[in-house]
């Protein structure tokens, strides 16, 4: 056996594996090997995040996605975020975030 290499054990809930088989299966790997790729690339996006800045962070977990189109189209250049939030918040409408995360749609 290769001396770079050590072993873990880790125990995954039935649904989790069951997950990653078909995972696996669709990229043609081993379960093993899909696991193995997919920690590393955890590992690298958490040090990764850690260098940066909370977007850095933000986006190594999935949790920000650029502006898509029909966003981008609507952004009046020279009109900061606090001019847009009064506005909303003398029109009565919802929180800028809450119209952000409608315009996203679900995570992926």
């Amino acid at each position: 056996m290769n001396e770079d290499v050590t072993i873990i054990v880790v125990n995954i809930a039935q649904e989790t594996y069951r997950r990653l088989q078909e995972e696996a299966r669709k990229v043609g790997k081993a379960p093993e090997a899909l696991t193995r790729e997919l920690l590393e690339m955890s590992l690298q996006a958490r040090e990764e995040a850690r260098q940066g800045t909370a977007r850095g962070v933000l986006q190594a977990s999935g949790r920000v996605r650029p502006l898509g189109e029909t966003l981008r189209r609507k952004i009046i250049p020279g009109v900061t975020r606090d001019e847009v939030r009064a506005s909303l918040a003398k029109a009565g409408g919802p929180p800028l975030s809450e119209i952000v995360l409608r315009q996203r749609g679900a995570k992926l």
